[in-house]
Formats: structure tokens, sequence, C-alpha cells
């Protein structure tokens, strides 16, 4: 008889059902008994399973680590298969391990990485609804909105250095960089007529959950493209507002 394995079957119902709902580079989600996240490429990828999930939630309680024998104890598991787990964990980047003299003989002690602890549940995007709920109310929708635009002219001062000694159009092709750093699944594209410089179009809203809710967020990215170039920006096209990507065109300087 053919045998589906749980993780098979979940690839399956996932593939079919759950790609509507995982956005790419998002922070990662359960389903079926497994932690999945949706790669850049589109494809969902199991990144801990049921086992290594057992072990991670051991090392979130005990901050000062633990031995693969107090592992291998608290979940019923051999000190071999323990180290399996371990070493595939460690190459993924979620877990890390010190070593102790403890009697004379190196003790290896087993702790979470940051990219680990990001595994479990966190409500950042909770938390910025909160914030931005309290501050429209506080400012006003209008207010709100040139705060975000003034947000992103800030942020976007950290990568203006990128762009030095770039001409014009360099630097509209160092900006999709940036972006697609970011998530924003974002490319250049040809200038409309009478048009110098390419325009950008971006596939993928990083403030997806946000800015359905509070449109002033795309506020943020103009503010951030504006700052990069120096020059005013419109924003065409929105997601959010049905169009098929965000599309910006860069306006002519006085």
């Amino acid at each position: 008889m053919f045998k589906v394995s749980k993780e098979l079957l979940a690839r399956a119902i996932c593939r079919r059902f759950v790609h509507d709902v995982i956005e790419i580079d998002a922070a990662p989600v359960r389903f079926f008994g497994y932690i999945w996240r949706c790669s850049r490429n589109g494809r969902l990828c199991v990144i801990v399973g049921d086992t290594q999930q057992k072990l991670l939630a051991k090392l979130l309680e005990a901050k000062a680590g633990l031995t693969v024998d107090e592992l291998a104890g608290e979940v019923d598991l051999t000190r071999s298969a323990v180290k399996q787990h371990l070493s595939g964990m460690e190459r993924s980047g979620y877990v890390q391990h010190t070593s102790s003299k403890s009697g004379g003989r190196p003790r290896f002690l087993y702790t979470l990485t940051e990219s680990g602890i990001d595994l479990f549940p966190k409500r950042y995007s909770w938390f910025s609804r909160v914030m931005f709920e309290s501050l429209r109310k506080k400012i006003g929708a209008s207010k709100f909105g040139a705060y975000m635009f003034e947000l992103g002219v800030d942020m976007s001062a950290a990568a203006i250095p990128r762009l030095v000694g770039k001409t014009r159009v360099e630097r509209v092709v160092e900006i999709v960089k940036i972006m697609n750093e970011t998530g924003f699944a974002a490319r250049v594209t040809s200038p409309g007529k009478g048009e110098k410089l390419p325009r950008i179009e971006c596939k993928n809203c990083v403030f997806h959950d946000l800015s359905k809710d509070y449109t002033e967020v795309c506020q943020f990215d103009l503010g951030f493209l504006s700052g990069l170039m120096g020059a005013p920006i419109e924003h065409q096209e929105c997601m959010q507002r049905g169009g098929q990507a965000c599309r910006f065109r860069f306006l002519p300087t006085a």
C-alpha cells in the first residue's frame, strides 16, 4: 500500500491553500505540525519539523543552554537522534553551541540564535497596528500621512551613500536593488513618453497587512524613494487600490 508521509501531505495541502496567506519572506507560520516559510522563488519550505520544534521549545525555556544529554532526557530521544537534529538546526542557523570545561572534559551547551528565537510567535504586526491607530487618532489622518512620508525620507539617509557617483538612471537601478533587499520584488521598467528616468514596478508589498487598513503607510514608500532620488515621485498604481502592482514614476525637478 502506498504510504503518504505527513510532510508530503502537508506540502500538497499548502500548495493548494496556503500560498494565498503566506507572503514571500514573511514570518514563519505553523501548519500541519511543521513550521513553514515562503521563499523568494515562491516555494513553500518546511524549515522545522515537529521533533525539532520540541527541542527548540526546551532551548527557549533554558536560556543558559542545554547539553545533548539534557535535551535527550527532556524529549525522550536517543542521544544520537538529538545530535542529528541539532546539527541540522545549527547548519540552518537556528541553534549554536559553546564549550566549557567541567571536570576536565569539554561540555557543549546548545542555545538558540536570534534566528531560532524568531521561529517562535511574534506580534510585531499587532503592535504596529496599536501604534498606528493611536498615532492616527492623536494627530489625524492627514498629519499621519505626512509623518509616514517624513519617516521614509529619514530612513533613506542610510542608503544614500550607495548612490554617490552614479548617474540618475544608475541611481534608479541601485534603488531597485535596495528595495529588493527588503523584499519588494521590484524591477526597473521603461520610461514613459518624454521621460528621462525609468520607472519602478513592485509586485510585493512588504507592508501588506498594515497598508490594508492604513493607506498612509504608502507614504513611507514615497518618502523613501523621494529621499533617495532627491525628486518628487508619483504613485501611479497601488496593489491595495486594486492595481496589479505598485508603480512609481519620478517627476522632473524644477
